[in-house]
């Protein structure tokens, strides 16, 4: 890592960081993050897919179909379920790379109490459960290498300044980005666009500087990337690293109940506790050999959330060897806070300190995707079960507020619309057999398939429609629809999340008072991983395959991920 430092505008960006109001930007690919879930829960769950909506008898469908646990007649139950994942990423760009990660957690943790109702004429018995669900969690490390990139990340640094300098009415003056009064105190202006006009990775074609001090003896007046001026990636050669750990648990509280062994109704409150790191480093060096100019940029932005959503489910047992399960899962009304952080660098000899470097802090609020169980189990006596269950989430639900107590959505409205247009309907389908092998010991298998929440477009570089729309009554700001949808804070990298598999298998064995299960999963999932957004440039500018115009079309480059699970449940029935 180079630390050269940046002296160009030092005080200036001092004064700039004290002075100015934490501007944001909240996307798609960030809210499909907070939004999404995995099958975790006991080991009996997770070694059965989480086919179990219609089966129920198991702690983890308070999280699931909280009918479930009123199949539990009369019988307590405590459980204890730690973990061990190796998460292995592999991205092919110009080099492959792969990179293992080891995480220990704690899955879940819950309690089940059963009341018997003799009294009762119809109501057989009714359960209090309260546990804790790791219900989604990512820890790893991955890295991509491109030689000879489709653009740069100086043209979209300079793309941004420009559309946002036009739309001002600021062409004849681009120094306003670096003024104390200008730049740094808009909210409007991106911060990246900023640090990078503070340390050279942009100028403007007046000044005619590059790094390295290289007079270019352009005219005009609009920023431009100094280091690359005629948007040429031959030999640019660009490295990205990210360090991502998300972790999304629920606290449940269920309440059901049994009539007459036909009917289970069930109904959880969850409180939904989210939190997240992400560490970039992207470097972008436009000579192979590292010995010219480069534009170096690191960021961190932490998010933390919480809230609260309902549960409610039903299973209907017609028969002894047939079950039907239906759950309906809210949304969750989430709090967020992002705190964010980026610095910037080039080998221009002005510079002896990085570019940015201040924290910010920003407050808004998030509404999750509805989602949606039907689940079908057969009971084969008292050898063993199959499950199928088929759940979708609504991604096109999730929504945008402002922090505030009208909830209000008008800064939020375009980014919104462009959600619902380009997330998708999530679908999973869930298959679980268990097996009774011995009186007391049984065998499970399990397979799962879960659809990208992203429509195909989004995967494949994302939407443009050859120009950056700014009309007032549908977009007030100059931010076209992939910064809108990729691009938050400021972090410009992202990934998104495509299609997931899941092979799951294990054992169980039971004794009078106590049971110990084991689960093994092996997830696979295929992702799209950018450093940059493509990005639009300003009315009447033409989106081109060679970026003749200005527009930016960034590499989206496929990521594979596989998670290999190992998990272990310890109960007690009293």
């Amino acid at each position: 890592m180079r630390h050269i430092l940046n002296n160009r505008l030092f005080f200036t960006s001092i004064l700039g960081i004290s002075a100015m109001a934490a501007a944001n930007a909240q996307n798609m690919a960030d809210a499909t993050r907070f939004g999404s879930t995995d099958i975790t829960g006991s080991a009996r769950y997770m070694s059965m897919a989480g086919a179990m909506g219609a089966v129920g008898g198991d702690v983890s469908c308070m999280g699931d179909n909280p009918a479930g646990i009123a199949v539990l007649r009369g019988t307590n139950m405590m459980s204890f379920s730690p973990s061990l994942s190796l998460n292995r990423t592999t991205v092919n760009a110009s080099l492959e790379h792969k990179i293992n990660k080891t995480d220990f957690a704690v899955d879940n943790l819950a309690y089940v109490a059963s009341f018997k109702t003799p009294t009762c004429e119809h109501l057989v018995n009714f359960n209090v459960g309260v546990g804790f669900n790791h219900s989604a969690g990512t820890n790893r490390r991955y890295q991509m290498v491109l030689n000879n990139p489709r653009s740069s990340f100086g043209q979209y640094l300079a793309t941004r300044s420009n559309n946002m300098l036009r739309y001002k009415g600021l062409m004849g003056d681009p120094g306003y980005m670096g003024d104390v009064n200008g730049g740094w105190e808009d909210n409007d202006f991106p911060l990246t666009a900023i640090f990078g006009y503070d340390c050279l990775a942009i100028d403007n074609r007046a000044t005619g500087y590059g790094p390295g001090n290289k007079p270019l003896g352009f005219d005009g007046v609009e920023a431009y990337n100094t280091a690359n001026p005629d948007g040429l990636v031959e030999g640019t050669f660009q490295r990205l690293k990210v360090w991502e750990q998300n972790r999304n648990d629920e606290y449940n509280i269920s309440l059901s109940g049994n009539w007459d062994d036909m009917i289970y109704g069930g109904l959880t409150l969850s409180i939904s506790d989210f939190n997240s790191f992400v560490s970039t480093e992207f470097n972008e060096d436009y000579q192979r050999n590292y010995a010219g100019p480069y534009t170096e940029y690191q960021n961190d932005i932490e998010t933390k959330g919480s809230g609260v959503n309902l549960k409610a489910g039903i299973i209907i047992r017609p028969s002894d060897a047939f079950r039907i399960g239906v759950a309906v899962h809210t949304p969750t009304w989430m709090h967020m806070t992002d705190i964010y952080s980026g610095r910037m660098i080039t080998d221009a000899p002005e510079n002896t300190d990085y570019s940015g470097g201040g924290t910010y802090e920003y407050d808004y609020r998030y509404f999750s995707p509805w989602e949606y169980q039907v689940s079908f189990a057969a009971i084969l006596g008292r050898k063993g079960l199959i499950s199928v269950e088929y759940d979708m989430k609504d991604f096109t639900s999730q929504k945008f507020y402002t922090d505030d107590y009208e909830w209000d959505t008008s800064i939020y409205d375009r980014t919104n619309s462009l959600m619902k247009d380009n997330a998708a309907l999530q679908h999973t389908i869930k298959v679980g057999g268990e097996y009774r092998i011995l009186p007391n010991l049984s065998a499970r298998l399990g397979y799962a398939y879960r659809t990208s929440p992203f429509k195909s477009e989004m995967l494949q570089g994302g939407v443009s429609r050859g120009f950056m729309d700014v009309d007032a009554s549908r977009n007030p700001m100059p931010n076209d629809d992939n910064t809108l949808l990729f691009d938050s804070s400021t972090k410009p990298n992202y990934s998104l999340l495509d299609n997931q598999q899941y092979i799951t298998a294990g054992l169980g064995w039971r004794g009078e008072h106590w049971f110990i299960d084991l689960a093994f999963v092996n997830r696979m999932s295929n992702e799209v991983i950018a450093a940059y957004p493509t990005t639009d440039a300003y009315i009447g500018t033409r989106m081109s395959q060679d970026e003749a115009d200005g527009a930016v079309k960034g590499d989206h480059i496929e990521m594979k991920s596989r998670v290999m699970d190992w998990n272990l449940t310890l109960g007690f029935r009293f």
